[in-house]
């Protein structure tokens, strides 16, 4: 493997939260993408932020990032996966960002493409299991069910034309990510409310900023594998995801999203 050593200012940096993944470095996960990395032509680092797991996950990628000094990892106390996606960007250098998940269920063959698209110009570029073309392994029917009604919701009081808001994987130019993160308002703050893992509908609140505030947004299809996890509870989780919707959406109809900041525009960009 091509050895990288890491750069004040790479063209892409790529976050990945994680609570509790002893598991999916178990599969060597780190190594996939490490390996993969190492055969692109564009700089990068790779910023694993631990949410204050209570297992090994952060020592095994502590030891990890020892050998690859592309990879570092944040320690963060637990307050859940959107204040672990912050803090990777808050702490990102690159040019271009991106989150993932730790367990790569979308393919990593999908970054250059992710990439090529914000260097042509898009502000956010957003993961889709449900575009033309994308290709979906192992999802229950349940998942799959349960999936097109929260989109259904969504599209319906929010982002119509978005197919899939919570494919975890996902990238922007730097400053529209900074911009959105320290934007949000349902998911302003989790510190002190968090208690194992959880999963929310932060995606959507940072879709509906970006909408509002006139960025593009390019939905691109990807080959996503479903990894079976007792992280989600369906009945549990969809109640609070659904309300958590309602939330923005109330937030929404009161215009707080055009309010919220004002963002980057065409020339800003170009001074």
């Amino acid at each position: 493997m091509r050895r990288v050593d890491p750069v004040a200012s790479p063209l892409l940096s790529i976050v990945i939260p994680a609570f509790n993944e002893e598991d999916s470095i178990s599969r060597d996960v780190l190594r996939q993408l490490a390996d993969y990395l190492a055969a692109q032509a564009f700089t990068y680092e790779v910023l694993v932020v631990d949410d204050g797991s209570d297992d090994a996950t952060a020592e095994l990628v502590e030891s990890f990032a020892a050998e690859n000094p592309s990879f570092r990892l944040l320690r963060e106390e637990h307050r859940g996966k959107v204040d672990a996606v912050r803090a990777g960007i808050l702490a990102a250098g690159g040019r271009y960002h991106l989150f993932m998940d730790m367990d790569l269920a979308t393919s990593v063959e999908h970054i250059p493409e992710f990439l090529r698209e914000l260097q042509r110009g898009a502000d956010v570029v957003i993961a889709s299991r449900a575009a033309k073309g994308a290709v979906t392994i192992g999802a229950p029917a349940s998942r799959f069910l349960l999936g097109k009604g929260f989109n259904f919701l969504v599209q319906a009081l929010l982002l119509s034309g978005i197919q899939d808001t919570q494919c975890g994987f996902k990238a922007f130019r730097a400053d529209v990510a900074r911009g959105l993160f320290n934007s949000l308002l349902v998911f302003e703050d989790s510190a002190g409310t968090t208690r194992g893992p959880r999963v929310t509908a932060f995606d959507v609140e940072l879709l509906v900023l970006a909408a509002r505030w006139g960025y593009s947004i390019h939905e691109m299809p990807v080959r996503w594998q479903y990894y079976k996890t007792r992280r989600v509870n369906p009945v549990k989780d969809a109640y609070r995801m659904f309300s958590e919707v309602l939330h923005v959406w109330l937030n929404d109809r009161r215009g707080k999203y055009r309010l919220a900041a004002t963002p980057v525009t065409h020339s800003d960009r170009m001074a």
